[in-house]
């Protein structure tokens, strides 16, 4: 019969930062904004921060990186720990995010084509002297497409 394995103890704040790859002054904010719960405390007062906050604050900043809000993040930890949800707030963030992701999808899709024609050698996109290809990325993701020149509008 194997030993069971040995409980991670509780990670200091230096530790935690460092495993989590976040400075005392992010964990701080997490912590004031409510995304993190509130750490057990030494008898000495030192915070102790149970093993999986590394995960949690991993989790925040990959949310962060990918453009939500402290606030937003908070909507979707609050769907992952099981707490009280506003349903219409995550619904608004949800289409807002929606919108933004398909923007930068859009975005990628034409960045992507103009790098398959320049790795394939065919540069006519981007030494279109319009700058067709400027004008189509600013535009691309936007509610209103962008203006097709004149002499495109003809062919």
């Amino acid at each position: 019969m194997s030993d069971p394995l040995p409980v991670p103890a509780a990670l200091t704040t230096a530790r935690l930062c460092t495993a989590a790859g976040v400075t005392r002054g992010l964990l701080r904010l997490y912590e004031e904004e409510g995304l993190l719960p509130p750490p057990r405390r030494s008898d000495s007062g030192y915070r102790h921060y149970p093993p999986d906050t590394v995960d949690r604050l991993q989790a925040i900043r990959l949310l962060k990186d990918l453009g939500l809000t402290l606030r937003e993040i908070a909507l979707v930890l609050a769907v992952h720990d099981g707490g009280p949800i506003d349903a219409v707030s995550l619904q608004s963030m949800a289409r807002t995010q929606l919108a933004q992701v398909d923007a930068r999808l859009a975005r990628l899709q034409l960045l992507r084509a103009v790098l398959v024609d320049a790795a394939e050698g065919r540069m006519d996109r981007i030494t279109d002297p319009e700058c067709r290809f400027l004008i189509d990325f600013l535009a691309a993701g936007t509610a209103a497409p962008a203006a097709t020149a004149p002499a495109q509008a003809a062919a």
